[in-house]
């Protein structure tokens, strides 16, 4: 069972290896949701704002850009979280789910209607080193695809939403189709949401 079990959504400190107190760490607890306990990126990690990327190569990963980075996660007083607290927060929990937004201008995320294809998906790096996307993870699912007809600004969200627990948090996440004048795209990282 995951640690959210109480009766009200808000912020509640958990201690899911149920040892010392003092390594117990604030979580958002979503009960509209079923229970669910959440985790934020950090505020360095949560996005970034739409640009051309003038200097960066499709195909790279968004650690390698220049103002790249891995991706990290808090919890909700922004203090990093304890990798014991986080294996045995995985350990209770039975499914996981995030959600990534890209926003775009004539640029693909996901389903590229020209070709038909997703031949240009995001790929991303989860938390257990696995790469995934649209050919190898079919727990990836497009909730809006607005960015598949490359026309002006749109956006996409896609969710993974996964029993395999230890492939979230999304740590790093690689960009196919840019690089063209009038292409731009920034992000949008949502919180991991643990359900047991």
């Amino acid at each position: 069972m995951a640690e959210c079990s109480w009766l009200s959504s808000g912020e509640y400190w958990i201690d899911p290896n149920q040892g010392c107190s003092g390594d117990s760490f604030k979580v958002y607890c979503n009960f509209t949701a079923g229970g669910e306990t959440c985790i934020y990126p950090d505020n360095k990690s949560n996005g970034v704002r739409i640009s051309s990327w003038p200097k960066e190569l499709p195909g790279s990963w968004f650690s390698e850009f220049k103002r790249g980075k891995i991706l990290n996660y808090v919890d909700a007083e922004g203090s990093s979280i304890n990798m014991v607290q986080m294996t045995f927060l995985r350990l209770l929990t039975a499914s996981a789910r995030q959600n990534f937004t890209y926003h775009c201008h004539q640029s693909v995320a996901w389903h590229d209607a020209s070709s038909d294809s997703h031949d240009k998906a995001l790929r991303f790096l989860g938390a257990n080193d696995e790469e995934m996307s649209f050919d190898n993870n079919p727990y990836i699912t497009a909730i809006t695809d607005g960015c598949e007809t490359r026309k002006g600004y749109g956006k996409t969200v896609l969710e993974l939403n996964t029993p395999k627990i230890d492939q979230v948090p999304i740590v790093d996440v690689m960009f196919n189709d840019f690089g063209d004048p009038n292409q731009k795209f920034g992000f949008d990282v949502g919180p991991v949401c643990f359900l047991g």
